[in-house]
């Protein structure tokens, strides 16, 4: 029974809690091995890039090398993004950084036509190599393929389907290839690049925001910003190669194959923002004319800081545990961590509160106001949904304290 495979690419997929770290790129294929087959001269190769499809895992688009020998019968794509679903563990792996991903070879024809089917754009662009680079880089990829190699650790941004690519081809074609345009002139991070794929689903782009920290901020080299599969379609499409005394442009032929229908990701109908805004200003209304309702508001003051305070949690988690490089020094840990200890207190009764209790509600709200005072100094990109959320829970911090204050004063009397 064949394995069930998914090529995945870039980023983030977590279906459960916000499919937001997630991000595949790719199709269902089965992998080929057979014995190696001789190439003929009439070998080519080329990069293939697939648009963004209509699902979150595809969200990146999809990068392969195509390589085919109308002599020898062969036409394979080679994918470096390929998981298997059925893996013990799959999402806390996933999560953690410690799902093995692997290269795998399929028919052109097959990916060809499974990208096609999910209304996604191909781009194959036929590379400038020598029969010698060529027959290398077949080596090479036929020994990446192999079960005892083609295993490897994913990383969002350093070790991904694209990145894989390109060093297979910097191996086999060495300095040779030479790039003509800046590759990241605008001094985009590496956030920055992965923002405008993310603008049509905004509850992923908050998610897969809130829980990258600084490292995500990092201005990449060059060379780093061949992460995603569009940058290094436009960064080979302006390269040369440095052939013998001949410099060449590196793409000799650009072919396309459009889909009968293009996939598309229909927006959410309320945005992060929206909702936020929307949570404190019904907060603030309710406050006003349910302020005697000491029931509601403490299991809305439960709500709040239980959901705030597990958002911690998951920051810590990633900070401390995933092999991730960018889930680290996550500065959101500052506002929604101090949250847990604020909900289990709330268990302690709502009549009576120890004056630690208190203490610790005004340092909590001290906290959220340097937090927005600090706003621009902070060497990450914070969400700007998340205004909306400091304001209320420092309302609600505050409003906590001096309820619990008045109540003291009422069992005195």
């Amino acid at each position: 029974m064949p394995v069930l495979i998914v090529d995945q690419c870039f980023i983030y997929k977590y279906k459960k809690f916000c499919i937001l770290l997630t991000i595949f790129f790719g199709v269902l294929t089965t992998p080929l091995w057979g014995q190696q087959a001789q190439l003929s001269s009439e070998t080519k190769v080329s990069l293939i890039t697939a648009s963004p499809g209509n699902e979150l895992y595809t969200i990146f688009g999809h990068t392969a090398l195509r390589l085919v020998d109308p002599v020898s019968n062969i036409d394979h794509t080679y994918n470096y993004g390929t998981f298997d679903f059925d893996t013990n563990g799959f999402y806390r792996k996933f999560t953690l950084g410690n799902l093995q991903y692997f290269l795998s070879v399929n028919k052109f024809e097959n990916a060809k036509k499974a990208y096609l089917n999910d209304g996604r754009i191909i781009t194959e662009q036929r590379l400038n190599l020598t029969e010698n680079q060529t027959k290398r880089l077949y080596d090479f990829l036929e020994n990446n393929a192999r079960p005892e190699n083609r295993y490897y650790s994913y990383e969002f941004f350093y070790d991904n389907c694209t990145t894989r690519v390109y060093e297979a081809l910097k191996a086999v074609a060495g300095d040779s290839i030479h790039f003509q345009e800046p590759q990241n002139s605008a001094k985009n991070s590496f956030r920055q690049f992965i923002n405008p794929y993310l603008e049509s689903v905004s509850w992923v782009k908050f998610g897969i925001n809130l829980l990258l920290g600084t490292p995500a901020d990092r201005n990449p080299s060059e060379s780093e910003t061949l992460f995603l599969p569009d940058l290094l379609k436009e960064g080979f499409s302006h390269a040369r190669i440095q052939q013998a005394d001949t410099s060449l442009a590196l793409v000799s032929e650009q072919r396309f194959y459009a889909p009968q229908k293009r996939s598309v990701i229909s927006p959410a109908s309320v945005s992060p923002t929206l909702t936020f805004w929307f949570l404190l200003i019904t907060s603030l209304l309710a406050g006003f004319f349910y302020r005697t309702n000491q029931t509601f508001w403490f299991w809305f003051d439960r709500l709040l800081f239980g959901i705030i305070g597990l958002i911690g949690v998951l920051i810590f988690t990633l900070w401390l545990l995933s092999s991730y490089p960018s889930t680290k020094w996550n500065w959101n840990i500052v506002w929604s961590a101090p949250a847990l200890p604020a909900f289990i207190f709330s268990f302690t009764g709502r009549k009576r509160l120890s004056e630690n209790y208190k203490v610790f509600l005004v340092l909590y709200a001290a906290i959220l106001l340097l937090f927005l005072l600090s706003w621009s100094f902070i060497p990450q990109q914070i969400p700007s949904a998340i205004l909306p959320l400091l304001f209320l829970l420092g309302f609600r911090s505050i409003k906590k304290q001096s309820e619990s204050v008045n109540q003291e004063r009422v069992n005195v009397l």
